[in-house]
């Protein structure tokens, strides 16, 4: 009996092995097709252009006042990818890294409408540190830029990374804002 069970044991580790390699295959031919048919063109740069460019009227938004922050653009330059966080007083948040990837729908998700809404609200506290600009560009350096938008026009402020690594940053809160958009956004691809 004890050479039936053995027999039989051997038999399904066989048939699963094979079932396995059978997935691995396919799986691989899969991911292969996939890293083919890449986008001709980085949407980075558009995608970020017209997040900074927003405003109130194409978000069909109301400011309560002209320094109302209604929107955050975060710019995370982290060496060789720029991660840049989007945030707006109607709940959205999206992320975009300058490799390529493209974060978007937020809109949909209470968790990522809940990241957004805190980030506006520190943008709003932190929005006094701020000087008005027309510069649009991320840093190429090792640092993280803050834009503001507001109705009466757009406003930055940068932090060096080492600041916001040893925590002695002034916006260390309004980065680990930005920074929970992200997190959010790496849950709700995980559980896929």
């Amino acid at each position: 009996m004890n050479i039936y069970i053995i027999g039989l044991i051997i038999i399904f580790s066989i048939i699963g092995l094979i079932s396995l390699q059978s997935y691995q295959k396919r799986n691989s031919e899969t991911s292969q097709s996939t890293n083919k048919s890449k986008l001709a063109e980085n949407p980075y740069n558009k995608l970020r252009n017209i997040a900074i460019n927003m405003t109130l009227d194409q978000l069909q938004l109301k400011s309560e006042s002209a320094d109302e922050v209604y929107g955050i653009i975060m710019d995370w330059n982290m060496g060789n990818t720029v991660a840049t966080v989007v945030a707006y007083k109607s709940g959205d948040a999206s992320l975009y890294l300058s490799s390529g990837q493209v974060f978007i729908g937020g809109y949909a998700h209470e968790t990522v409408v809940n990241a957004s809404n805190e980030f506006i609200k520190l943008g709003n506290q932190n929005f006094t540190k701020a000087k008005k600009t027309d510069k649009i560009e991320p840093t190429n350096e090792d640092k993280v830029n803050f834009y503001f938008l507001t109705e009466s026009g757009r406003y930055y402020i940068e932090e060096d990374n080492a600041k916001i690594d040893d925590n002695s940053s002034e916006l260390i809160d309004l980065f680990y804002a930005g920074n929970q958009i992200i997190t959010e956004y790496r849950t709700l691809t995980e559980k896929k």
